[in-house]
């Protein structure tokens, strides 16, 4: 369990939700910002400035959270970020990485043709009842596994795989015309889950949220019927390897620049919309920062993520969270220098 809980967080890294600058921030940030709400010392600002990475645990504000910061220098244009950000799938892939697509505008079928279940995965779902089950669903998709599914069919596994495209197509449509509140519920459990009021809490500020503004935040709580200008967004799954068993995400990418002007922020939110097991919602962050102090123009890759999992409810979350920490720092700090030495040795190509 510790192990999968890890891989949890590790998995996620490569994408952040974002939150957005209200104003045009001052010559000295983003180090006033380091050193007044995340306790950055003046040594530790020096390490940025010469290439080291940071990174921070902040305290949750709830027992099923876990939120991590990190930031280093990152030498790419931000076109040429941009540019990687957008191809979602060539820039996620790796060994951890099985099978990765990008959802087309408007989504179809098509999109999920390369999303396969192992034998595993199938009899997981076989097994599933309403508030037992091991594979996150609302009741209504668990009982059309049931009743759709012929399982002593010799096609049996093809038609699981063929209904699950089919729901996490169903549930892309209905978010993209309904919003958090048409992600319903999970009851796979013996609790009921709403993802809308999960999502809600996570988009509630924290200090330690750089230039957090209410712009931004009404995008993603009322999305889609708030809209700012300068705003792109896409949608995309992925099934990766993590712990004892892989897991199937939907996440929703939105790249908001929020003057619209070259050499602006660039923020990059990422809403995990759906995940088949462990998540119970995911927000991420990834800012492309810039800083135009007195020294040379400086451009970092400031990384937030705040995620819960079901791995912290019951007995001992605080053990269970101190038991992790560590680990989570490590590979946090290990996944950004993978995405700077992928980047920058990408651009100098």
């Amino acid at each position: 369990m510790m192990k999968a809980f890890v891989g949890l967080f590790l998995m996620i890294l490569c994408f952040a939700q974002v939150t957005v600058p209200a104003q045009t921030h001052s010559g000295h940030e983003p180090q006033t910002f380091l050193q007044n709400q995340l306790a950055f010392t003046a040594n530790e600002v020096s390490s940025l400035e010469q290439g080291q990475i940071i990174v921070r645990l902040p305290r949750p504000t709830e027992t099923r959270e876990v939120a991590v910061f990190a930031i280093m220098r990152l030498d790419v244009p931000e076109d040429f970020f941009l540019h990687r950000m957008r191809d979602i799938v060539n820039f996620k892939k790796s060994d951890n990485v099985l099978q990765i697509g990008k959802f087309s505008d408007p989504p179809t079928l098509k999109d999920l043709e390369a999303l396969t279940l192992d034998l595993a995965e199938i009899d997981t779902i076989r097994r599933c009842r309403v508030n037992k089950c091991d594979f996150k669903m609302s009741a209504e998709q668990i009982e059309r596994f049931r009743k759709e599914v012929n399982w002593p069919a010799p096609d049996y596994r093809e038609r699981v795989t063929a209904l699950t495209r089919e729901m996490l197509l169903e549930s892309v449509k209905s978010y993209l015309l309904g919003g958090n509140r048409a992600l319903g519920e999970y009851n796979d459990k013996t609790y009921r889950l709403s993802l809308a009021d999960e999502f809600k809490s996570l988009l509630q500020p924290a200090s330690y949220m750089y230039g957090y503004g209410s712009e931004f935040q009404t995008y993603l709580l009322d999305f889609p019927h708030s809209r700012p200008a300068h705003v792109e967004s896409f949608v995309y799954w992925s099934k990766e390897k993590f712990g004892l068993k892989p897991v199937i995400t939907v996440t929703h990418v939105t790249v908001y620049r929020p003057s619209g002007a070259h050499g602006a922020d660039i923020l990059i939110a990422s809403k995990g919309i759906y995940a088949s097991h462990y998540y119970e919602a995911s927000l991420g962050l990834t800012g492309y920062i810039h800083n135009e102090s007195s020294g040379p123009s400086r451009s970092y890759l400031m990384y937030i993520n705040r995620s819960k999992t079901d791995a912290l409810r019951g007995l001992f979350p605080g053990l269970k969270r101190s038991l992790i920490s560590g680990r989570l720092r490590e590979g946090t700090k290990k996944n950004m220098e993978l995405i700077k030495q992928k980047l920058e040795s990408e651009q100098a190509k």
